[in-house]
Formats: structure tokens, sequence, C-alpha cells
């Protein structure tokens, strides 16, 4: 039964990715429903940056739209569509990426002439002294707390997600991420 409607939205893709090569906006637009949460769940994946992930879903089908006599045939309109979020995506963060390294080394070289090695020295060694402090604070909280905490900050997996790893609700889950920052922010005030 699942193969069966699989494959008739497959088919219902592929009508819909023709109707849009012929210049029809209605079914692009359908297609943008239809296949919008998968990109952004997919693209936060990657990204972990909502906007980043909504522009690029949006750029992807601009893109499309605009090159659509020449775009392909395709066999699998989603995985067309996911291969072109990632493109865009990683295209994008590595841009980012670029653009940090030369502030990064703008600010450092700034930096360098500010402030004497004294300065600099003592800088580095309350940089070193909080990131200590941090790793200290993280391993007093409870693991299932930390186990969640990691899932979210670090993997940027959604709480469903999370919930469905550590086998309870994703309010649960929610509840164990919030207590993790909440004793995290005791160590460290803002």
């Amino acid at each position: 039964m699942i193969l069966v409607e699989e494959a008739k939205l497959i088919q219902e893709d592929r009508l819909l990715w023709k109707r849009m090569r012929e210049g029809d906006r209605e079914a692009l637009a359908a297609l943008f429903r239809r296949h919008y949460a998968r990109l952004y769940d997919y693209g936060l994946k990657l990204s972990h940056q909502e906007e980043l992930v909504k522009d690029g879903i949006q750029e992807v089908f601009a893109y499309i739209w605009e090159k659509r006599e020449r775009i392909a045939k395709a066999d699998s309109v989603r995985a067309y569509l996911l291969i072109s979020l990632r493109r865009h995506l990683l295209k994008a963060l590595a841009q980012q990426q670029q653009r940090q390294t030369s502030q990064q080394q703008f600010e450092l070289e700034q930096a360098q002439d500010a402030f004497s090695p004294e300065e600099l020295l003592i800088v580095q060694e309350q940089e070193e002294s909080e990131r200590q402090a941090l790793t200290k604070a993280l391993q007093e909280i409870p693991p299932r707390l930390r186990e969640a905490l990691y899932l979210k900050t670090y993997d940027g997996l959604a709480y469903r997600e999370i919930a469905a790893i550590m086998n309870v609700s994703p309010q649960v889950a929610r509840n164990y991420v919030s207590e993790a920052f909440h004793r995290l922010r005791l160590v460290f005030p803002t």
C-alpha cells in the first residue's frame, strides 16, 4: 500500500515538473508546497541556520523557475530538489566561512596592533579559563540532560528527533534541554 502511494506521489511530481518546465506557475507553487517541509528539515541538518535554509529554498525554486526551459526531466523531483538545496547551502556556508575567516584575520591583526603581547597573553589565559570552567560545568550536568543538550546544540536536532533518540516524549526532551541551559546559566550568568 505504501509503495503504491509513493509511486503515485512520484508520478504526480513528474507531472507537476513537466508542467512547471512548460511555464505553469501553479505547478511550481504546488511543488514548493509539497516539498518545503522536507527541504526545510534537511536544510537544518546541514546548516542549523533557519534563515539561511529558508532563503536557500526560495533561491533554489527561483533558479528552477528561471532556468525551467533548460532543466532536464527529473526522474525523482524530490531527489533533484534535495540535491539542489544541498549544493546551494554548501556553497553559501563556504562563502560564509570565507567571510568569517577574513573578518577574524582582520580582527586579529587589529588586536595585535592595539594590545601589547602581555595583554594578548592575559586575554588568551582568560579564554582558556572560561573554556575549562565550561567543560567542568558540562561534566556536572546529569548525563541525560547533557545528552539532550548535545543533540540540540551540536547536532541541531529538533525536539521530536531528540525524543526519538532518547526514548522520551518531545516535551521531556525540551525540558531536558531547558534545564541544561538553566544550569549552565547559573555557572555563567550573562
